[in-house]
């Protein structure tokens, strides 16, 4: 048997992008040797894994040189980002955390452009791509005149989980969401779709730029995949949150419109796609540049995007299509772990 792979997986918190990351990791048997880390002892996917670390949050200036020492320690060949800001500070800085070592992310160029929720509005529709109608804070007041209530606000940046993001019924509500953000951090949309016509959509771009594959889950928003939600003049308005459950299906409308989007972007590692169909259109809401809060369900249906971008980046291997699970149901809930006090003190600092 080959020596297992080492590879590091960043920003594994129990409900993290990270800890799905590494659970996909975990699902490829013994080709890797998962090295996990985190801000917090507090974290679920630290004890995952038998190797296991504190880093610095992404923001401090001690990040990128804690990195650089687990790589070398370690022996790491592949990174996997679990956080929105350490995906944008490892891309930008892929060359320079060690000689072998490869980060699986995307272009900081496209992480740069996806970043800013108005920015990426304005772009989507400049590229033919139907997406909601969205303004600055400051012309809510147009785009309730032109398409009415209710509208959804959100932060222009920083939405992971849809923290912030409101369904809001009439002007009183709008002006009360903005007393609490400021308005140059806010997009205001026009509500598109309904409840039960989102999807969630992954696409694997090759290294070179290529598409590999993407995969479909329709979206059944209940529990904790329900966000807020709303009755409006005798009609239920809802939205989603970034824990997914649906079913995992094929829609070659959805997979074509997806796929065309992450080769305009010029996307090449995970990308994941939120929309809505609308009027027999793909309607586009969310596109994040990163892994997904869906990675390890996907991976489960066989559709292990870890591995298959570490095997393409790091070793050239060619992929195809993949052949995955579809028509099966995508049911999610909390996982336990109990873990020794001295255990947690125990985790080293890299």
């Amino acid at each position: 048997m080959a020596k297992p792979i080492p590879v590091l997986v960043t920003g594994v918190g129990g409900r993290s992008v990270g800890h799905q990351v590494l659970q996909a990791v975990l699902l490829a048997g013994q080709r890797y040797r998962p090295v996990a880390a985190d801000a917090a002892a507090f974290s679920y996917g630290l004890y995952s894994a038998k190797r296991r670390y504190l880093l610095p949050p992404a923001s401090s200036p001690d990040y990128l040189d804690a990195v650089r020492r687990l790589v070398a320690r370690e022996g790491i060949v592949a990174i996997l980002p679990g956080t929105q800001p350490e995906t944008a500070v490892l891309a930008e800085n892929a060359e320079s955390l060690g000689p072998g070592c490869q980060v699986i992310a995307n272009p900081s160029s496209v992480i740069k452009l996806c970043k800013n929720k108005a920015v990426l509005h304005q772009w989507l529709d400049a590229n033919g791509i139907a997406t909601p109608r969205s303004v600055n804070a400051a012309d809510w007041e147009s785009l309730a005149d032109q398409y009415g209530f209710p509208l959804v606000a959100k932060p222009a940046e920083d939405t992971g989980g849809s923290r912030g993001v409101a369904i809001l019924s009439n002007a009183d509500e709008v002006r009360m969401y903005l007393k609490t953000h400021r308005h140059e951090d806010v997009v205001v949309q026009q509500y598109v779709g309904s409840m039960e016509s989102e999807y969630t959509v992954g696409v694997m771009v090759s290294r070179e730029g290529r598409i590999i594959d993407s995969i479909v889950i329709h979206r059944h928003l209940v529990g904790l995949s329900l966000g807020d939600k709303r009755e409006i003049d005798g009609k239920m308005y809802a939205l989603s949150t970034g824990y997914s459950q649906g079913y995992v299906c094929k829609h070659e409308q959805i997979q074509s419109a997806c796929e065309e989007l992450a080769l305009k972007l010029g996307a090449s590692g995970p990308l994941n796609i939120q929309l809505r169909l609308a009027g027999g259109k793909v309607v586009v809401f969310e596109v994040h540049p990163r892994f997904s809060g869906t990675t390890s369900v996907r991976a489960k249906a066989g559709f292990n995007e870890a591995d298959t971008l570490i095997r393409n980046f790091v070793f050239g291997e060619p992929f195809g299509r993949i052949e995955y699970r579809t028509e099966v149901a995508a049911i999610r809930a909390f996982c336990t772990v109990l873990v020794p006090k001295a255990q947690m003190r125990g985790v080293p600092r890299a």
